[in-house]
């Protein structure tokens, strides 16, 4: 059974992650895959009809021109394939549909830019004005204090959003997702659905190739594209394998309190070379637990120790 406060911590959570790593208007990625759900499974309500089109008509408020289109279509795409994989799995968990949904939209963003070399250019190059623009705003705001580190490191990060923003759009479109599912269950009054907790998290090992795939294109000389593919891939299965390793060391700690997580992540974030050496080592674990499966192992040795 899953309480109002879990399903409140739970939304929180998938909330944080597709704001932290948003490149498009975070209310229209959660927005449109809602009112998808809302539709296929409802509840069937008049209510829910209001707040359907309310969803919608917001979602498609603005001026048609740059990334209009495409922080509109994307949604679109993921939410419709979200309720596709839900139909044709539906007893598999939300991390193994959202994973399978987010593979639907890649696929069918990736036919449609194909068709159309001009749109993928048009998207690339109003991410890249986005990203400048970010980062110009922000040293506006920090005005006289902004050293040349702070302009080199904002200058640094603008760069590394223009390269792999799909990777970051594939996080945090993840994080929509569940926000949006989240939302769905509780208009619903749907506690059944199982989450899992984190130390819980994991997905398909041989998702595993991906990654190795990608280093493979950045680390071998073949060209700008090849490498960019690469790093996107790289950046966004680094994210999952990082929540994975998280989830071991989670395991293999037993329990950790609230305090201790929140002031261990304050002083990660503060201490940019803490932060950076701690992510390595998540990311080690989380790969190795692709092979050594370090959780079931500790479960089996607490189950016989029983």
């Amino acid at each position: 059974m899953v309480t109002g406060r879990s399903r409140m911590r739970r939304a929180l959570a998938f909330g944080l992650v597709a704001l932290a790593f948003n490149v498009t208007q975070p209310f229209v990625l959660v927005g449109l895959p809602l009112a998808a759900l809302l539709v296929a499974v409802g509840p069937r309500k008049a209510s829910t009809a209001l707040f359907v089109g309310a969803i919608v008509a917001l979602c498609f408020l603005g001026e048609r021109s740059g990334l209009w289109w495409f922080e509109r279509g994307w949604p679109l795409i993921l939410g419709g394939g979200f309720v596709w994989v839900m139909a044709w799995r539906p007893d598999w968990s939300f991390s193994a549909q959202a994973l399978s949904a987010l593979g639907v939209a890649v696929a069918a963003a990736s036919l449609v830019f194909l068709a159309s070399p001009a749109a993928w250019l048009d998207v690339d190059a109003s991410m890249a004005m986005q990203a400048r623009q970010a980062a110009s705003t922000m040293l506006t705001l920090l005005g006289d204090s902004a050293d040349d580190t702070a302009r080199s490191l904002m200058s640094k990060v603008s760069g590394v959003q223009v390269a792999v923003f799909p990777a970051l759009l594939g996080v945090s479109s993840i994080g929509a997702l569940g926000v949006a599912v989240s939302i769905r269950d509780w208009l619903a009054g749907d506690a059944s659905r199982q989450y899992g907790r984190l130390r819980s998290f994991s997905f398909n090992d041989h998702l595993v190739w991906i990654w190795l795939a990608g280093l493979i294109l950045i680390l071998a000389p073949m060209g700008e594209i090849a490498g960019r593919i690469g790093s996107n891939a790289v950046f966004f299965m680094g994210a999952l394998y990082v929540v994975r390793g998280m989830a071991v060391a989670l395991t293999v700690v037993g329990s950790i309190s609230v305090l201790a997580g929140v002031i261990g992540a304050v002083v990660a974030i503060l201490i940019y070379p803490v932060l950076a050496l701690l992510l390595a080592v998540m990311l080690i674990v989380g790969l190795s637990d692709t092979w050594l499966n370090v959780r079931e192992r500790i479960r089996a040795r607490r189950e016989d120790v029983l």
